[in-house]
């Protein structure tokens, strides 16, 4: 089962809904974490494209340790 894109504005409002924050950008890639610097390794994305794609959703859902279900629930209704 492959993770369908997601257009960038809407992955930024569902981590926000999700309490992360955005850090800073390198390279144009944002870096997201929680305010108490809590995970073990930042959601990182490309900003500047249009979407995310499904292989960028799936290790970052990995990342904050929420399964693909529960994704879709919620990104359903942002």
């Amino acid at each position: 089962m492959g993770y369908k894109p997601v257009p960038t504005a809407k992955w930024r409002k569902w981590l926000k809904k999700r309490g992360l924050v955005y850090i800073r950008t390198e390279s144009s890639h944002e870096i997201w974490d929680y305010p108490d610097d809590s995970l073990l390794r930042p959601v990182v994305f490309r900003g500047s494209e249009k979407e995310i794609p499904g292989f960028h959703i799936h290790t970052n859902l990995i990342t904050l340790d929420i399964d693909y279900r529960t994704f879709q629930k919620e990104i359903q209704q942002i």
